[in-house]
Formats: structure tokens, C-alpha cells, sequence
């Protein structure tokens, strides 16, 4: 059987007893694809020799092998962990094909991705600094490139973390404003009672507390973009006075009776349902017309898998270069990822790898740290335990809220640490009964 296997081109190594095999498995100094166990040996037979090797190495492909063609062989045999039962006397090319098959199989668990570098998608896709080569996520290059030179309101529309501020950058990047500033400004961090003021600026004097003059994000846009992420969290009176500021191109800081003519452009960003919000008398009909004349729509991550594995070869570079690792990323982990839910899009697939590179032990990425947190996306995949799961996944989300509240002191604070709107916060603590009683600058805990 040696001489026949290397006359094949396998590294072969033989053993005389099922003690030797266990210990050399246990030294770990030889790698293996597949492990041959007869069925009768002196000492320990094959089916306790297999439970040994698999209970040090799960994944390590194993084939039962004997001249017994009892059912009591082949039943053992695989019930201790063989893959598959090959009596001995099997034609040499059945038997060939087998180990080939399983080889093939061992070599798609431990092969590092390959990724294609000739793609069009994925060279208009850089251009405007997005990674990915799926044909979503071109659509959405092309609209960067198409828009970039418009001087009209940009509304970016998509879940967390599929990338609305990255949109944003791309287009001021190749618009004409390129050079003059581009001001970021996430509308659910800021309080309530302070938002107006670092918008459009105030006055010395203009409330207690305004010690001198300020200028707002408007004006230090000027000349440049202004992106207004979470449109949806601003109050109803502030989208009327953003309305007139859209159509008249100029602020009024807070305590001043002179208007200030401002050139900006605005991008504006939401994950809400605004239709739904304009019904509920939540979102100004004609604010949102205002912002939706070049609308970007953006896919989540479930939605456009392809990209997985371009995102996932970026994150575990950066991640071993901040953990000083050399982690290796297989393309069974990939094909697992794309199973997976990404209910925080490209974000979660970031934490998701930085944590997995932390955290696993030796070369590979070790799925099984992730346990509960895995949500698949094929329905033809259950899980059994989808109750227990749920209520892990919201105990969890109940310990990181009720943390957030304690180290921020205010729901923006804790909104912007964990990467929530401010309403979303309020649903989930309603939903989860967390209360507070604390006030901290007029915003209500």
C-alpha cells in the first residue's frame, strides 16, 4: 500500500500500531490530509485508535480500512469518526479515486483564498476607493463617478455599515471641491438642544454657556461638501429651517439677525424609513424631495456575498498587522462568511476578523469561537437552536447597552459608542426595559 501510494505522488508515512499513530499526532510535527486505520490491530483496535486521533485532530480526514467486511467493521469504523470504510480489497483505482476525493476535500478546508485580479468591476470599484468586484457595488461606483461633478443634494440610503460616509468622501474626492473642505457631521450624536448651534454656528452670548462666537459645520464647509449622516434624527423644526437653508444657500447662527450667504454642497445619509416617517408626520415631505435628487441606494453585505472575500483578505491584513500575526485566511472560512447574516454589513465583517484574528490559536481562523453569533442567511440551513441563539444574542445586546449608558451618561453619547440613531437606542432599551432616571445636558436618558 506504501509503495502503491508514493508511486502515486503521496507523501506516505506507515505505522506499526495504533499507539504509534496517536503519539505521532499528538507531536504535531507532521501534517496530514488523511489517516488510513485498519480495523484489527495488536493493542488498540482501529475504531479506539480513530476516536483518539479525532478527539486530538477534528479535522482530519480518516479512512477505515480492513479486510473484514463485517457490518460490525464498517459500522465502528464510522461511528468513531472514519469518513468512509474501504475493505481491502478494493480495486486500486475505486480506492485511488476515494483518497482523491477526500484529499480534494481535506486541501478546500485548508487551501488560503485565491482572489482574481483581472476584473472590470473591481478596477472602476477602486477608483473610487470602495473594495469588492460585485456588480451592486459597481452600479454604486458609477453613480460616485456620475454625480461627483453635479453641484446637486446627494441622498445615500442603506443599512449600518454598509459604507454611506465612504460613498460620500468618493464623491467630493472626484467633484470639483476635491480641494476645499468636506465636513462630516453625524446629525444622531449631537444633542438635541446644541444641534441647531453646531450647525449653523452662534453668537457670543446667544445662550448661557456661548462665551464667544462659533462658527458651525455649515460655514466650515464652505466652499467644499457637507455630509449629514442619520438625516432622519433631525428634529421637525430644524428640517424646516435645513429646507430653507438648501434653497437659500445661506445660515443664521443662533443670536444673529444677519444671514450669511454660504456655498456648500450637501450629501445626506440615512438608514430610516423615511416614506414611513413622512406618513407618521416624523420627516418633512418636502425636505426629503429637497434631498432625494440624486438618490444612491447602497446593497447590504447578505445581499452582494461575491465582495466577501475582497473585504475579508483587506481586514485580516490590517488586523495582523496590528496584532503582529500572520494569520491565514482559507477559502472554507470565506464560503462560511458568505453564509453568514452581516446584520452590521462591511463593520461587523471588520470586527468580526480583527476579533477572530485575536483571538484564535494557531495559523488558521477558528470559526467555532463564534458560536451563537453566526446567523445564516441560506434558509435551507436551520439551526436547531434558533430560540437559545436569539435570547444569547439579546442578553448580549442588553449587557452592551446598559455599559454604553453607564460610561457615556447620556443616550447620545452611548448612540454614538455603540453605532446606533438615537431612536434605535430608545427602541432597543424600551424592548429590552432598561430605564434611567439621569439628565445629562438636556438629553434625556
Amino acid at each position: 500500500m506504501v509503495a502503491f501510494l508514493k508511486d502515486e505522488g503521496f507523501s506516505v508515512r506507515a505505522v506499526e500500531s495504533g499507539e504509534e499513530a496517536i503519539a505521532i499526532v499528538r507531536q504535531g510535527i507532521n501534517q496530514f490530509s488523511l489517516g488510513m486505520i485498519d480495523f484489527h490491530m495488536p493493542g488498540m483496535n482501529g475504531p479506539e485508535v480513530i476516536k483518539e486521533i479525532k478527539a486530538r485532530e477534528p479535522n482530519l480526514a480518516i479512512l477505515g480500512f480492513s479486510g473484514d467486511d463485517s457490518v460490525e467493521a464498517h459500522n465502528q469504523s464510522l461511528d468513531s469518526g472514519a469518513v468512509f470504510f474501504v475493505e481491502k480489497d478494493t480495486a486500486n483505482a475505486k480506492l485511488l479515486g476515494i483518497i482523491h476525493r477526500l484529499c480534494r476535500e481535506v486541501e478546500k478546508r485548508t487551501k488560503p483564498v485565491a482572489l482574481f485580479t483581472e476584473n472590470a468591476n473591481r478596477k472602476l470599484i477602486e477608483s473610487v476607493d470602495m473594495v469588492g468586484i460585485s456588480n451592486a457595488l459597481a452600479d454604486t461606483a458609477n453613480l460616485i463617478l456620475r454625480f461627483a461633478s453635479s453641484k446637486e443634494t446627494v441622498l445615500i440610503r442603506g443599512e449600518n455599515g454598509t459604507g454611506k460616509e465612504k460613498v460620500a468622501r468618493g464623491i467630493h474626492k472626484h467633484s470639483p471641491r476635491a480641494l476645499m473642505p468636506f465636513i462630516a457631521v453625524n446629525c444622531a450624536s449631537i444633542p438635541e438642544t446644541l444641534i441647531e448651534s453646531e450647525l449653523f454656528g452662534h453668537e457670543k452670548g446667544a445662550f448661557t454657556g456661548a462665551n464667544r462666537a462659533r462658527v458651525g459645520f455649515f460655514q466650515a464647509a464652505n466652499g467644499g461638501t457637507i455630509f449629514l449622516d442619520e438625516i432622519g434624527e433631525l428634529p421637525m423644526h430644524l428640517q424646516a429651517t435645513l429646507l430653507r437653508v438648501l434653497q437659500e444657500k445661506t445660515i443664521m447662527p443662533v443670536g444673529s439677525n444677519i444671514a450669511k450667504k454660504i456655498d456648500f454642497r450637501l450629501i445626506a445619509a440615512t438608514n430610516a424609513p423615511i416614506e414611513s416617517m413622512i406618513a407618521n408626520k416624523q420627516f418633512r415631505e418636502d425636505l426629503f424631495y429637497r434631498l432625494n435628487v440624486l438618490p444612491i441606494n447602497l446593497k447590504p453585505l447578505r445581499e452582494r456575498p461575491e465582495d466577501i472575500p475582497y473585504l475579508a483578505e483587506i481586514f485580516i491584513k490590517r488586523a495582523n498587522q496590528e496584532e503582529r500575526k500572520n494569520k491565514i485566511l482559507l477559502e472554507a472560512t470565506v464560503e462560511e462568511f458568505k453564509k453568514m447574516h452581516w446584520k452590521g454589513n462591511v463593520r461587523e465583517l471588520e470586527h468580526c476578523i480583527k476579533h477572530l484574528v485575536s483571538a484564535s490559536v494557531g495559523e488558521y481562523l477558528d470559526l467555532s469561537i463564534l458560536k451563537d453569533r453566526i446567523y445564516v442567511a441560506n434558509d435551507t440551513q436551520k439551526l436547531s437552536d434558533i430560540n437559545s441563539i436569539k435570547a444569547v444574542r439579546e442578553n448580549e445586546d442588553k449587557i452592551l447597552i446598559t455599559e454604553a449608558l453607564q460610561k457615556s451618561k447620556s443616550i447620545s453619547g452611548a448612540a454614538r459608542q455603540l453605532g446606533f440613531s438615537r431612536s434605535t437606542l430608545r427602541d432597543k432599551m424600551k424592548k429590552y426595559g432598561i430605564e434611567t432616571k439621569q439628565h445629562i445636558e438636556g438629553d434625556e436618558l
